[in-house]
């Protein structure tokens, strides 16, 4: 997954919202481009075999709610070991000055210190990939990739930044940490997942199993001006 497309930065005026709500499958899934995009519907329905790696209570619970199957993995754990990689999904661990090389490294915003910590701190569920090896890809214990959610716990959450060092895109990271998360969220029992997205990776979510829009549903950011956002960019170097 290439990272730098696929990434859920804030604060941006050409970016697509992906949603999954509650609603006759239990949840549904969408992207919007942007107010000057028209965007096809498509509806999230689970995916085949996609409770293999789940215990038989998740499984059981799934069926009593009515949802569908959450995201097959495409790749097991063991396969990103062989490749020194680990998911890691506590907050424990997280350097903010490599985090803030991570996002310019894709392109992204440099964070405020201070605001990143506060972001991290109350973040509702994350993933962050380590490197358990030394190699010309990365070191000894670097992170690699992240993606995070916010949420109220009970009824929606957002997915943010996601992002993976340019060095491991196109490697199958970006999707199995999306997919990761995904099921993590639906296995707390949230209705509604939504994420912003660039116009030239919708594709790449749609085969995770967003889709676009659905009911017609459109998403809308309140955005600075863009002097005002230059200004802020600034202040954080």
């Amino acid at each position: 997954m290439n990272t730098r497309s696929c990434g859920t930065r804030q604060a941006r005026s050409n970016v697509g919202m992906l949603c999954l709500n509650g609603r006759r499958h239990g949840f549904h899934i969408g992207c919007t481009l942007g107010v000057q995009n028209k965007k096809p519907k498509l509806c999230y329905v689970g995916r085949l075999n996609a409770s293999e790696g789940m215990s038989p209570e998740k499984v059981k619970w799934a069926e009593r709610a009515s949802l569908p199957s959450p995201p097959a993995l495409s790749k097991p754990d063991e396969a990103f070991h062989r490749m020194g990689l680990e998911f890691v999904e506590m907050k424990d661990g997280i350097v903010l000055t490599e985090l803030n090389e991570l996002f310019e490294k894709v392109g992204f915003p440099r964070r405020d210190p201070v605001k990143l910590k506060t972001a991290i701190d109350n973040t509702y569920a994350l993933i962050w990939v380590r490197s358990t090896k030394q190699s010309r890809l990365a070191r000894l214990g670097q992170m690699v990739a992240i993606a995070r959610a916010t949420s109220d716990g009970a009824l929606s959450a957002t997915i943010w930044d996601v992002a993976v060092q340019p060095s491991w895109q196109r490697s199958g990271l970006g999707r199995a940490m999306m997919e990761r998360l995904v099921r993590n969220l639906m296995e707390k029992g949230i209705p509604t997942i939504t994420l912003y997205a660039e116009p030239n990776v919708v594709g790449l979510y749609e085969k995770l199993g967003f889709v676009q829009d659905p009911d017609g549903i459109r998403g809308m950011a309140f955005q600075r001006k863009k002097k005002e956002r230059h200004a802020l960019a600034a202040s954080a170097v």
